[in-house]
């Protein structure tokens, strides 16, 4: 999909719910109250009176409040007559409530005044369920923007577009007037259907992680659609009952959300299950891996912590909204980075890891309990108090544990983990210039173990010559390790701690015996490859003079002796006699093949080394070439000029020609593809380098352009000399070829 496709759908996305809530909390009068406080929590059934759960704004009312009354009629008389008084914003209504003050029941007589929905006041109260809702929309657009070609990722940003519209069921949900001739409960209900939509497009999420026929992926969605429906059924069923107050039952019927997530919980769970079955790939497995980690970890953690407390007759360690907003986190995050494959090589362990170390806390924490219960029936001690101990011993023991680790770490750096550093240093490029390599061993060293000194030195070998590197300087004798790789000394590293922390001593001898013999093998390969390049470039240099060489002698020697042959032939014609036909005839043949095979030698020529060259040098042999173009006298069409400057001459052979080859086959390239009108070639010497440019103002490179013969050979000309090529899009348009090429034969 393309980049403004993308952004369109997020756009739908983002606007879906936001519509959504606006239009369903504008759509009629509030009085600033709300019958629910969370989605998964229905709080107090309705009856004849309700309670007030939320209050916000400028309302009267407060948390806590009975309403019994509405204009002297009950709200069950309200919802079960026809006849309900349309309410309008600025209406006054009385309201009589039972109001707890002082441990006594107050019934009082409240008028309270409709307005618009006070929208900032109810974010004022609950701030965190915007926040919440801005980060399901974040995540689900990420997931979307990564991977928008799955279906995954598209129906993981479906499910977390629906799921804010549930805040028009709780907290921002129905009110007391809503009840009472207002706008009734619809806006619950639709809220509700779709949280409950959005389940089903999580668990469509998960079974798409693999890919799958078209006939699995219908009977899946159809199963997953059919699963809240008859949890619905079921749950009416089983808490719809004809004899209750009529608040009661629309009570019943609005509550959607709930059976729809005690349906899909089990099918997520055979889902993803199913879908970890079929996984063969590697990336597959690990997402729905981590999928049913995640199902797994938030289903426990509600079990372990809001239900387990409750049958032991204990209270739950955290609140209700907070334990389900943490447990449903954890599963939507896992499916996330599952839909986008993102980093599943590390979340996937580390979430098992930290399920199998939650599973050993609840073993222990389950046995301590059961030694609680046994200690509290032999002897008259408070089972809560020892409960209350052991809960903030096991906290404390990681606590104490990861604050060990931190100011260990913060005085002592990475000495007491040597395996961490050692896989550092492994991360480390060698193929780059040695100076630097050798640099960022340094830094690395110096930051992870409190270095105000460290220094490399890399002997010379019969090949290369010494390599230096160092940071800081010595205030004391620093610490000498020798960089030994198969019995061979290659040099030598030298560390300093800084003064505010320990110096090394006997007990970091492992640490340095680690860290010097990672660094000698990564200076083995920084030696190694800086000899590589030097041979290369040798093997380079030693091709193209003997290509010269080779040239020379074609062009002095077999070229002179075959154009004399051809000239002698030629006077010859005029000394036959016997014959004269017949003998002009061979010698004009004659003739024409010595000319055929001058003409095949300077083919050769022309192929190992353009005599132009030689002749005049690269900038001018270009500058010639250009020419030809201009007066016609070539074939291609598009003019094009060269720009150098005064010190480029005197170059090595092998850069010469690489460059030379480079250009002729960029400029051919501006012909036949670009449509341009002009073409600019610019030689410059920078750093120890030659810069070759070519930029045209055509119509540029094409989307789906594949590297033809002409790029591949332009590439492997500047890569044979440890040089770069790279092509691109102009500033202004039109395409740019540019090559680097090293200029170490002049050193």
């Amino acid at each position: 999909m393309s980049r403004t496709g993308r952004l369109l759908v997020l756009t739908v996305a983002w606007a879906v719910p936001v519509v959504w809530i606006g239009f369903a909390l504008l759509s009629g009068p509030s009085d600033g109250t709300s019958l629910r406080s969370s989605v998964l929590a229905s709080g107090p059934r309705w009856g004849e009176s309700v309670v007030v759960a939320r209050a916000y704004g400028d309302t009267p009312l407060v948390r806590g409040d009975e309403v019994l009354l509405v204009e002297e009629r009950s709200l069950a008389d309200w919802v079960g007559s026809d006849d309900a008084a349309r309410r309008d914003v600025g209406d006054v209504v009385r309201y009589e409530v039972r109001r707890s003050r002082s441990g006594l029941d107050l019934i009082q007589q409240v008028d309270v005044t409709l307005e618009r929905y006070d929208v900032a006041a109810a974010v004022r109260a609950s701030p965190q369920v915007l926040v919440l809702a801005a980060l399901l929309l974040v995540v689900g657009s990420a997931v979307f923007w990564v991977r928008s070609g799955t279906a995954s990722a598209r129906a993981f940003l479906v499910a977390t577009a629906l799921l804010p519209a549930a805040i028009t069921s709780a907290p921002f949900g129905t009110g007391v007037i809503d009840l009472a001739g207002g706008g009734g409960v619809w806006p619950q209900v639709v809220g509700e259907v779709w949280a409950a939509l959005a389940l089903v497009a999580l668990v469509v999420s998960v079974a798409a992680l693999v890919d799958s026929s078209r006939r699995q992926r219908a009977v899946v969605v159809v199963a997953t659609l059919l699963a809240p429906f008859l949890a619905y059924g079921i749950w009416l069923g089983l808490s719809y009952d004809g004899t209750d107050p009529s608040p009661a039952r629309l009570q019943v019927l609005a509550t959607v959300a709930v059976p729809a997530l005690w349906a899909c919980i089990p099918v997520g769970l055979v889902v993803a299950a199913l879908t970890h079955a079929r996984a063969r790939r590697r990336e597959d497995v690990l997402a729905t891996r981590l999928v049913l980690l995640g199902l797994a970890a938030g289903v426990g953690a509600w079990i372990l912590l809001g239900q387990a407390p409750a049958w032991i007759g204990a209270r739950a360690p955290l609140p209700d909204d907070l334990l389900a907003g943490l447990a449903a986190g954890v599963a939507i995050a896992c499916v996330g980075a599952a839909a986008a494959h993102y980093r599943l090589g590390e979340i996937e362990p580390r979430v098992r890891r930290g399920l199998v170390q939650a599973l050993v806390l609840v073993v222990v924490g389950a046995a301590f309990v059961g030694l609680v219960r046994a200690v509290d029936a032999a002897a008259d001690i408070s089972a809560g108090s020892m409960l209350l101990g052991g809960l903030l011993a096991l906290l404390l023991v990681p606590v104490a544990v990861t604050v060990q680790r931190t100011v260990r770490r913060l005085v002592y750096g990475d000495r007491a983990s040597p395996d961490r550093v050692v896989s550092d240093l492994r991360r480390l490029d060698a193929v780059t210039a040695p100076e630097a390599a050798l640099r960022q061993v340094l830094e690395l060293l110096a930051r992870r173990l409190h270095l105000s000194f460290a220094a490399v030195d890399v002997f010379a070998t019969p090949t290369s010559g010494p390599i230096a590197a160092a940071i800081g300087s010595p205030s004391a004798a620093p610490a000498t390790i020798d960089l030994a790789v198969g019995g061979a000394t290659l040099g030598r590293l030298q560390v300093e701690v800084d003064t505010g922390h320990d110096p090394f001593g006997p007990g970091d001898r492992r640490l340095l015996e680690d860290i010097g013999s990672q660094v000698g093998a990564l200076v083995q390969a920084v030696v190694s490859n800086r000899e590589l390049q030097q041979s290369r470039q040798r093997l380079v240099s030693t091709r193209e003079e003997e290509r010269r060489r080779l040239r020379r002698d074609l062009h002095d020697g077999l070229g002179p002796s075959l154009a004399t042959l051809a000239m002698r032939l030629e006077s010859a014609t005029d000394l036959i006699r016997d014959d004269p036909e017949r003998a002009a005839d061979l010698v004009a043949r004659l003739s024409d093949q010595a000319r055929e095979d001058i003409v095949e030698v300077r083919r050769l020529v022309e192929g190992l080394r353009p005599p132009a060259l030689d002749q005049l040098g690269l900038v001018s042999a270009l500058r010639h070439r250009a020419a030809e173009h201009a007066s016609g006298s070539g074939s291609l069409g598009v003019p094009w000029s060269v720009e150098a400057d005064d010190d480029l001459e005197s170059l090595p052979a092998a850069v010469e020609v690489a460059a030379y080859r480079i250009v002729v086959e960029a400029v051919t390239n501006v012909q036949r593809h670009s449509g341009a009108d002009s073409c600019r070639v610019r030689l410059a010497r920078a750093d120890g380098e030659l810069l070759v440019e070519v930029a045209d103002d055509g119509r540029g490179l094409a989307v789906d352009r594949r590297a033809g013969v002409g790029l591949s050979s332009m590439r492997e000309r500047a890569e044979e000399l440890g040089g770069t090529f790279d092509v691109g899009a102009g500033a202004d348009g039109g395409t740019v070829v540019r090559a680097r090429l090293p200029l170490v034969w002049t050193s």
